[in-house]
């Protein structure tokens, strides 16, 4: 209920400001008329274009990668909007690490744009954090964009289906070979009555393990497809 609560006023604050000032574009200064970032910033930020269906590598065309057709990942399908790249990526530590939950709905309003042509699941389940981060922390991003997106399409979300069982050190932190490593038995599933069809959601997809590690335990309880929605998917140059 507090995290509910503080996402609430957040946006209540953030309306009555745009009522009474104009908001500054966080990138570029230019007055703003409802959000924090203004069109032409907007337009300019890495889209990911053409990518693979299945883990959202981008490619020339959309079709699956060969990666994918020999060796998968255990979600069905994966979106992201936009490439892991300036400005999106401080964009999006400043929405996980500095409190800016006004970031919330921007990013939820530009996944929208494209995931309301889309066959939609029927549950959202936000990527949990751990107590002690959760505490360190305030909130968790995931809920809160998870939170967002339900408003907008319609979709009910789930919070409590997953739990973040043991406190792993940030993915981020690591070496791409010890992240696999450092996702077992990070999650528990609450066992629940859950449709076919879910989507996780998260900030950011990178090796994908953190989403393999969670989708493993939803096939467990009968999920027969499960997509990963993320506002960025980082780029690899090897």
């Amino acid at each position: 209920m507090a995290m509910d609560g503080l996402s609430k006023l957040a946006h209540r604050v953030a309306r009555l400001y745009s009522n009474l000032l104009p908001i500054p574009c966080l990138l570029c200064g230019v007055h703003c008329k409802t959000q924090p970032l203004c069109a032409d910033c907007i337009n300019d930020f890495p889209k990911l274009g053409d990518c693979c269906p299945r883990c959202a590598t981008p490619l020339t065309v959309a079709v699956q990668c060969g990666h994918c057709l020999n060796q998968p990942p255990e979600q069905d399908k994966s979106f992201s909007v936009f490439a892991y790249l300036s400005p999106i990526d401080r964009l999006i530590a400043d929405f996980k690490y500095h409190d800016k939950l006004y970031l919330t709905d921007v990013f939820a309003d530009l996944m929208v744009e494209q995931l309301k042509h889309k066959t939609l699941p029927e549950l959202l389940i936000p990527i949990p954090l751990h107590r002690r981060r959760l505490r360190q922390r305030g909130y968790n991003q995931a809920l809160e964009l998870a939170k967002s997106l339900s408003r907008k399409l319609g979709i009910p979300i789930s919070k409590d289906t997953l739990v973040r069982s043991r406190d792993t050190v940030p993915q981020a932190s690591l070496p791409y070979d010890q992240r696999k490593h450092n996702m077992r038995r990070a999650f528990n599933v609450n066992p629940s009555s859950l449709p076919q069809h879910v989507a996780l959601i998260d900030d950011v997809l990178t090796t994908g393990h953190t989403a393999n590690a969670a989708v493993k335990l939803l096939r467990q309880e009968g999920v027969s497809s499960i997509e990963l929605w993320t506002i960025a998917r980082t780029i690899r140059h090897d």
